[in-house]
C-alpha cells in the first residue's frame, strides 16, 4: 500500500470512529412477523434465491490516454457502514494493487454495493467515469489523472526559512466558479468533506513545500496551524497554535487565489509568515452524553462551507464539559459538537446512539469568543425490510425473457431530506456519506445519521427489470391501513427511531428512451428542458412512485428506467434558471399541487404511451413546442 493510501485509510478509520453509532443499526430493526418472514422466504426462493457467495470486482486502472497504471492501490468500501462496521474496517485493510497491465481484482467480497477508490502517487481519480458505487461482478475502469501541484517557500519577516510548518491547499471553487462538488462514492465524499486529508504537507529545511495530487480547481494556500485533518501522524509542531497565514501574507478575506488544472504546477506560491497566535472560540457542550460516551469532538468550519479550520475535544465526564479551539483568524465560523460513542464496534449494543449539535454561527472579530454553548441531540434513524414481489410466470416467460438473478443486498437505499439546506448545514454534508445502506441477508435495512425533518426513502436497484412498487409504514392504529411513505415522507424527531418501513420491489419494470424534438426539422430544444412521465390512470393520481422526471441532454435525449408497467403521459417543460442551478431541488411529484399540475398538462397534451412489463422503448420522439413569450409593449405614446 503506498504512503498516501495508508494515510488515507487511517484517517478514514478515525473519521468513522468519530461518527459511528455503537453496534449495528440493523440490530435496531423491527423483527418481521412470521407471515412477513414466510413471504420474504418465498420471494427469495423465486428470484433472489441464489446463496450468498463471495464475489469480486475486477477492472483496470488507466491513466490519461488509456495507458495502464501499474502498482496503483485500489480499495473497496461497503456502502452499508452503519449496519456492517466490522466489514467496513476489514475492507479498508485489504487493498488490491494493479499489475503491469493496470488490472486489479478485489476478491472475497460479499454481495452488496461498494465505493471504490484508486490511488497512485501524484495522481487523482478522474470524475469522467467514476460511479457512486459498484456491485460484485462488475468489471470497471478507473481513470487516474495527473494531479496538479502547488509549490513555494515559506519565510519569516526576516526572510529566513520557516521549517516544519504545515502547509495546506484549500479548494474553494471549481474551475467553472461553482462551489466544490462532492465526487461520487463514500470514500471520495469523505476526502472532499475533510478537504485534502492526505496531508499534512510540511516545509523542509529550506522552507520549501510541495503539495501534489490536487484536483482541478481554485485554491487558497495557508501555512501554519495544525491543519484541518482530524488525524495528524507527524505529531505536534511549534506552529500548531498559530493562526494560519494565507498566500501571500494574508488573512482568509484578503488571501490571493491559485487556479490549477490537472497536470499543472503552480510555482513560486511564496508565503511571508505572519507569526500570529490568532483567537480562540471556547464554550461548553450541553445535552445528553453521559458515561456511555467516549468523548465529544467540536468542529470549527468556515461559515457556509465544510472547510474545517479547527478541532477540539471534550471529556464528557468532566463537570464543565468545556472546549477551546485556538489559532483562528477573524471571520465567520460554524461550530458543531459530535458525541463519539464508546465501544462503537460492539455488535448488538442498542443503548447507544450518535449525537450532534445543531450548527451555530460564531463571529470572531479582534478578540476571543467565549461562552459558546452547543446542545447535543441524538440523531434519528429509519429501519425496515425489503420484500421482493415477483412478476407472474406468464410475464416472465412472454416478456421478461428470464431476467438475471440478483441479491437483495445489492439494493442501495437512501433517505433524502425535504428541507432546503442552509449555508450552515454545509458543515454537515459529511453525514450524507453514511446514510446510504443495503439490506442484509435477512432483508433488513437501517438508515441512520438523520437530523430532525421529513425524509423520502429512495432506492437504486440492481437490475433494469426491477421497480419500487410501494413504501409503507405501520398505521397509527391497528384498524387503519398502512401509511404510504412515498406520499407523506417519514417525519423524524431528534433521536426518533422509526421502524417497520416495508419497501416492496416488483419485477417486470419497463424502460423508455427517446429524444425531444422541435420544429419541422426535429432539432433538439435550444433551451434547457426537462421531461416528466406521469401516470395516466385516475387511481394512480397520488401514487408518487409512478412519477418520473429526467433532464434532457444537449442533443435532446432523455431516459427513464425501472418504470412500473402502465399507462403514462409525457410532458416536456423548459427549466428555469433557478432550477438549473439547484442540484438539491425536490421532485415536483412530492407536492400534491405539483402532481395536479402535471396531470392537467399531461391530459391536455395527449402525448401518451402504454408500457408493458419488461418493455424497452428506445426511439420515442417527443414533440416540444416552446412557450411563446409575450412581446415587449411599444414605448411610443398612443396618438392623442
Amino acid at each position: 500500500m503506498n504512503k498516501n493510501l495508508f494515510t488515507f485509510v487511517w484517517a478514514v478509520l478515525a473519521f468513522v470512529v468519530a461518527l459511528m453509532p455503537a453496534g449495528s443499526l440493523a440490530a435496531q430493526t423491527r423483527k418481521p412477523s412470521d407471515n412477513e418472514r414466510r413471504t420474504a422466504d418465498q420471494n427469495a426462493e423465486l428470484r433472489a434465491a441464489a446463496p450468498a457467495q463471495s464475489g469480486s470486482i475486477r477492472g483496470r486502472v488507466l491513466a490519461d490516454g488509456s495507458r495502464p497504471v501499474a502498482d496503483a492501490s485500489v480499495l473497496a468500501f461497503p456502502l452499508n457502514i452503519a449496519a456492517n462496521p466490522q466489514g467496513a474496517f476489514s475492507s479498508l485493510l485489504r487493498p488490491s494493487n494493479s499489475d503491469a497491465d493496470g488490472k486489479f481484482s478485489l476478491t472475497g467480497l460479499k454481495p452488496g454495493a461498494y465505493s471504490l477508490v484508486a490511488s497512485a502517487p501524484g495522481y487523482v481519480l478522474s470524475d469522467a467515469d467514476a460511479k457512486e458505487f459498484y456491485r460484485t461482478g462488475d468489471n470497471v475502469s478507473l481513470t487516474l489523472s495527473k494531479g496538479a501541484v502547488i509549490t513555494g517557500r515559506v519565510t519569516n519577516s526576516m526572510g529566513e526559512p520557516v521549517v516544519g510548518a504545515v502547509v495546506r491547499a484549500i479548494k474553494i471553487r471549481q474551475i467553472d466558479n461553482k462551489t466544490p462538488r462532492a465526487r461520487p462514492g463514500f470514500l471520495s465524499g469523505i476526502v472532499d468533506s475533510m478537504n485534502a486529508m492526505l496531508g499534512p504537507f510540511k516545509t523542509d529545511d529550506r522552507g520549501i513545500y510541495r503539495i501534489y495530487g490536487l484536483t482541478s480547481g481554485v485554491y487558497q494556500v495557508a501555512a501554519g496551524g495544525r491543519g484541518q485533518s482530524m488525524v495528524n501522524f507527524s505529531g505536534s509542531g511549534i506552529f500548531d497554535g498559530d493562526a494560519p497565514t494565507y498566500y501571500p501574507s494574508s488573512t482568509i478575506d484578503t488571501a490571493s487565489e491559485v487556479e490549477v488544472r490537472a497536470g499543472d504546477e503552480a510555482v513560486a506560491i511564496d508565503i511571508r509568515y505572519r507569526d500570529h497566535r490568532g483567537h480562540t472560540i471556547s464554550g461548553s457542550v450541553t445535552g445528553s452524553g453521559g458515561s456511555n460516551q467516549a468523548g465529544i469532538s467540536v468542529m470549527i468550519t468556515r461559515a457556509g462551507s465544510s472547510i474545517a479550520e479547527g478541532n477540539g475535544f471534550v471529556n464528557p465526564m468532566s463537570k464543565e464539559r468545556g472546549f477551546a479551539v485556538d489559532g483562528l483568524l477573524d471571520g465567520e465560523y460554524t461550530a458543531i459538537a459530535i458525541a463519539n460513542p464508546a465501544g462503537m464496534m460492539t455488535e448488538g449494543s442498542e443503548n447507544l446512539s450518535t449525537q450532534m449539535s445543531s450548527p451555530r454561527r460564531v463571529t470572531v472579530s479582534g478578540a476571543d469568543v467565549t461562552g459558546v454553548e452547543l446542545a447535543l441531540e441524538p440523531l434519528a434513524a429509519i429501519s425496515g425490510t425489503v420484500t421482493i414481489e415477483p412478476a407472474s410466470a406468464s410475464a416472465l416467460k412472454d416478456a421478461c425473457k428470464n431476467p438475471p438473478r440478483f441479491y437483495r443486498e445489492e439494493i442501495v437505499i437512501d433517505a433524502r431530506g425535504e428541507a432546503k439546506s442552509r449555508p450552515e448545514d454545509e458543515a454537515l454534508q459529511m453525514l450524507n456519506a453514511f446514510r446510504r445502506t443495503t439490506p442484509n441477508d435477512q432483508s433488513e435495512f437501517a438508515i441512520g445519521f438523520l437530523r430532525p425533518g421529513v425524509y423520502r426513502p429512495e432506492a437504486q436497484l440492481p437490475g433494469e427489470n426491477l421497480f419500487i412498487k410501494s413504501m409503507t409504514l405501520p398505521p397509527a392504529t391497528p384498524n387503519e391501513k398502512r401509511i404510504d411513505a412515498s406520499k407523506t415522507g417519514v417525519r423524524l424527531k431528534a433521536g426518533e427511531k422509526v421502524k417497520g418501513l416495508i419497501m416492496t420491489i416488483g419485477e417486470g419494470a419497463a424502460g423508455l428512451k427517446g429524444r425531444v424534438v422541435t420544429g419541422e426539422e426535429n432539432k433538439p430544444p435550444s433551451e434547457k428542458t426537462r421531461v416528466y412521465l406521469i401516470p395516466a390512470e385516475p387511481d394512480a393520481a397520488d401514487t408518487v412512485l409512478r412519477y418520473f422526471e429526467a433532464d434532457v441532454t444537449v442533443d435532446g435525449a432523455f431516459s427513464f428506467g425501472n418504470v412500473p408497467p402502465g399507462s403514462y403521459w409525457l410532458v416536456s417543460r423548459e427549466v428555469t434558471a433557478s432550477d438549473q442551478d439547484d442540484a438539491a431541488r425536490n421532485p415536483i411529484a412530492w407536492d400534491a399541487g405539483g402532481r395536479l399540475g402535471l396531470r392537467f398538462e399531461g391530459e391536455a397534451t395527449k402525448k401518451s404511451i402504454e408500457l408493458a412489463p419488461c418493455q424497452r422503448v428506445t426511439d420515442y420522439a417527443l414533440k416540444y413546442s416552446p412557450l411563446i413569450k409575450p412581446s415587449k409593449p411599444s414605448a411610443k405614446k398612443p396618438p392623442q
